[in-house]
């Protein structure tokens, strides 16, 4: 573009010394050519930047984190006469979106069909995030003038989190061996039939199951769930933290895969979950079956408190239920009134875990790191992730 102002301003500059030396009316001419052209070259470029029609689309709206995926743009000029090389700028810089799409030319022509171009992109960590065209840039047929329109269209794509193997977060939470209420057949629930097994001596009459027994020949008892720490919470700390945009979204990624990898794993462990998340989240689930409406919440959860108190979200369920549970508590924050409640809980029989999260690249708070010294020393299961 600077080679046509230069190139231009030469040939004005030409132009007008040669109409003012010799006063020739064709150089006059040429001049008042040269002086409406411009103008009307940018007033069609306006024109044509403003006719060109964007449809932008994804091949879904909700991806997984780390997987590749497409989407494409599509420039319809409307302005069937409409000419001048456009440019797409697309949306960039953000640290989560890798994505292939780089500034794209098109020289847009009279008459010229519908142009759609392909891109690729990556999202890291989960959240909604805005994917597509920026801006369109075009520069007029002379060559002068770029003009800008803002694009106002850009869709957004929810990247879910991954589902991961509680195995690998290195947590023993395995609460159905660690029970001891567990071996109680005193505890079992006879409405939640589960599978069979040879008869013990230990074993009451109206466990026998009678049909198999006689299909057998020998003696077959039925199974039942146990009614005693056969449950879960999950308890997610909904608080913002003020941290840089950067490490905040690692560190909300980090708790809602966290929580994602106890409650598949909890499920498959035939254990109903009570996820609590805020003041105003609270999904139940009782099989596997209920686990891909739980994932499409938890993949969609902000933190927004200012004022949640993981304090009194643990008290509050644990006065509401009747019975010994399992809590599992994911929170980047850990105070005094927490460790004081955990161990409160323990004592009347709950069993509760705690995994911590710390945000990367920013030091852990010495008050948080006391308190998760002091969880580890009682006996409580505990990770630092």
């Amino acid at each position: 573009m600077r080679r046509n102002r230069i190139l231009y301003g030469g040939l004005f500059l030409g132009v007008f010394l040669a109409a003012i030396l010799y006063g020739d009316p064709l150089m006059f001419i040429t001049l008042y050519a040269l002086i409406v052209m411009p103008l009307f070259s940018l007033l069609f470029a306006v024109i044509t930047l403003y006719g060109i029609k964007i449809t932008q689309k994804t091949e879904r709206d909700t991806v997984i984190k780390g997987e590749e995926n497409r989407y494409f743009i599509t420039l319809n000029n409307k302005i069937k006469i409409g000419f001048g090389t456009l440019r797409c700028i697309f949306l960039e810089g953000h640290f989560a979106v890798d994505t292939t799409a780089d500034k794209v030319r098109a020289n847009i022509k009279p008459f010229m069909p519908a142009i759609s171009f392909p891109m690729n992109f990556t999202i890291k960590y989960r959240g909604t995030y805005k994917i597509g065209l920026n801006k369109l840039e075009i520069l007029d047929f002379l060559g002068l003038f770029r003009v800008r329109r803002k694009m106002s269209t850009m869709f957004e794509v929810v990247a879910y989190p991954r589902i991961t193997d509680l195995e690998n977060m290195h947590l023993a939470i395995h609460m159905l061996s660690k029970a001891p209420a567990n071996l109680s057949i005193l505890q079992e629930d006879y409405a939640d039939f589960t599978d069979v097994r040879p008869y013990a001596p230990s074993d009451p009459v109206k466990k026998i199951h009678w049909k198999l027994t006689a299909k057998r020949g020998e003696w077959i008892v039925k199974n039942y769930q146990t009614s005693a720490l056969n449950s879960m919470a999950i308890i997610v700390d909904s608080t913002k933290r003020t941290l840089p945009h950067e490490p905040l979204t690692k560190l909300e990624d980090n708790i809602i895969e966290s929580t994602v990898a106890v409650l598949i794993y909890c499920l498959r462990q035939q254990m109903p979950v009570d996820l609590l998340f805020g003041y105003n989240v609270r999904e139940k689930g009782r099989h596997i079956g209920d686990f891909n409406n739980m994932y499409n919440t938890i993949a969609r959860l902000d933190f927004t408190s200012d004022d949640f108190s993981l304090y009194n979200a643990l008290t509050k369920y644990l006065n509401e239920t009747s019975r010994n549970v399992n809590v599992v508590i994911l929170t980047s924050i850990l105070t005094m009134p927490l460790y004081e409640q955990v161990l409160n809980a323990m004592r009347f029989g709950h069993y509760i875990a705690v995994i911590y999260f710390v945000p990367e690249n920013i030091p852990s708070s010495r008050d948080s790191n006391d308190v998760f010294e002091r969880l580890t020393s009682s006996g409580i299961s505990c990770l630092k992730i």
